[in-house]
């Protein structure tokens, strides 16, 4: 017998560390090869980590909110000795194409992060991993889920290490909660616990302690400043943390300057619902917004663009790689349409609505959360007309989208009552002048107000 230590494996764009969500596995539990032994919250995502060799555990190297650098040891797993360490898999090459790639032909994120069968299998001598990293998503990959439900075996737990069935947002959830997986009935497909499960446990744990029959949810679990206790402390990790240093990034290095402008979003309404009337799939403001935006960019290249400070050069980017922030219970994420300028506008708007349920549920993998080259934030899903956003470094500008509302507006010389939003750019300096900042901004506003526009825009 021989011990191997299982390093924490590239987790791909940079990311350096991970921080310990759960433990899979226990000292002396048997693991298979690409049998996940971990669940790791990366800036990007949180990630189930497979085992690239059988054995069995004998020492788990981090504690649970540890954060573990890439390349420093995970768990060490002792191993047959004619057992040879698998290789793991390339999770980047897997995830992205290479960049002349993406420029010849547009990005299948769901062919890119499903590597084939025979690839995936484990070998019948346990050697050869062929999985990658499962997690927040892992980008449909249909071949892992395959493999975890053949080990589950179909029930509401595995067998053998006995793990609820449960997607990661939901075991982080629990843990916030301090409730246990192993005692909550799963109401999902094959025993899937929910988030709704969870929510109804805690509720039910909270009114059995209490020993009153309606102890409102809102109630189960003490607020800032009860108890004694005049606040609260919340480590800033993950999502936050990632969110938190981006931002500060973008402030320090970019001088941003923004401009905005009002604009009659009736024409773009009455598109919206021809557009419905005619697809069974939804269609809303933004994929059209967006449409345009792509349009834009196409005319004004240098707001698709970022800046290599080392080099002193503007990178123009051939592609449209169109992100959107979206709100989620982990924290603000930004999905990215891949290849926007290459796809019309039904197509922008299904890909907008399936990455959004995507991010919200918790099902899209972190290839799918990275590469954009400009961003919309929608400010008006939140009810408000608009705002100056901080653009998503190392982009160069970011546009911020208004509800839309019923306002007075004068129209040919009289006044009327209109559907309209405001649209705000924020863009750097250093890069755009305050001219292309505006044209891009004012050819957007226009193809709101005529969407015909759009007809002809590329």
């Amino acid at each position: 017998m021989a011990s191997k230590d299982f390093l924490l494996p590239d987790l791909g764009e940079g990311l350096t560390e991970g921080e310990m969500v759960r433990w899979l596995v226990s000292v002396g539990d048997t693991v298979d090869v690409d049998q996940p032994v971990a669940e790791v919250e990366t800036a990007k995502a949180v990630v189930e980590v497979p085992s690239p060799f059988s054995g069995t555990v004998k020492a788990l190297h981090a504690e649970i909110g540890d954060e573990v650098e890439v390349g420093k040891p995970l768990v060490t797993v002792e191993v047959a000795d004619d057992h040879a360490e698998a290789e793991p898999a390339d999770d980047r090459a897997e995830a992205e194409p290479a960049d002349d790639q993406a420029e010849a032909e547009p990005a299948d994120d769901r062919a890119e992060a499903e590597p084939a069968d025979d690839q995936a299998a484990p070998t019948a001598d346990g050697n050869g991993s062929g999985a990658v990293l499962v997690g927040y998503g892992a980008g449909g990959g249909a071949t892992s889920r395959r493999r975890r439900a053949d080990r589950r075996g179909g029930g509401t737990q595995a067998p053998g290490d006995g793990r609820p069935l449960a997607k990661p947002p939901v075991r982080k959830m629990a843990k916030d909660l301090g409730v246990d997986l192993a005692e909550v009935p799963g109401s999902g497909p094959h025993g899937t616990i929910t988030r709704d499960d969870i929510r109804a446990y805690a509720s039910q744990q909270a009114e059995a302690a209490a020993g009153i029959a309606d102890v409102a949810p809102s109630l189960a679990f003490p607020l800032p400043g009860e108890g004694g206790d005049r606040e609260e402390r919340i480590p800033l990790r993950g999502v936050r943390k990632r969110i938190a240093e981006k931002v500060a990034v973008s402030r320090r290095e970019i001088p941003d300057a923004t401009t905005w402008v009002d604009c009659d979003a009736t024409g773009l309404m009455s598109l919206r619902d021809e557009l419905n009337a005619a697809e069974d799939h939804p269609v809303t403001p933004l994929a059209i917004i967006m449409r345009a935006c792509v349009a834009g960019l196409r005319r004004f290249p240098t707001l698709n663009a970022r800046l290599d400070t080392e080099t002193g050069e503007i990178v123009l980017q051939r592609s449209v790689h169109l992100g959107f922030a979206a709100q989620t219970d982990r924290g603000l994420v930004v999905p990215v349409i891949k290849e926007a300028d290459r796809r019309p506008t039904l197509d922008i708007a299904r890909e907008l609505h399936r990455l959004a349920v995507g991010a919200r549920e918790g099902t899209i993998g972190p290839e799918e959360l990275t590469g954009g080259t400009f961003t919309v934030s929608n400010y008006g899903s939140f009810g408000v007309d608009g705002g100056s956003a901080i653009i998503n470094h190392p982009q160069v500008a970011i546009l911020g989208t208004g509800r839309i509302s019923d306002r007075p507006w004068v129209v040919d010389g009289s006044l009327a009552v209109r559907k309209v939003m405001q649209l705000s750019i924020t863009f750097d300096h250093r890069v755009a002048d305050g001219g292309e900042a505006a044209g891009f901004l004012r050819f957007v506003a226009d193809c709101v107000e005529s969407p015909a526009r759009l007809v002809g825009a590329l």
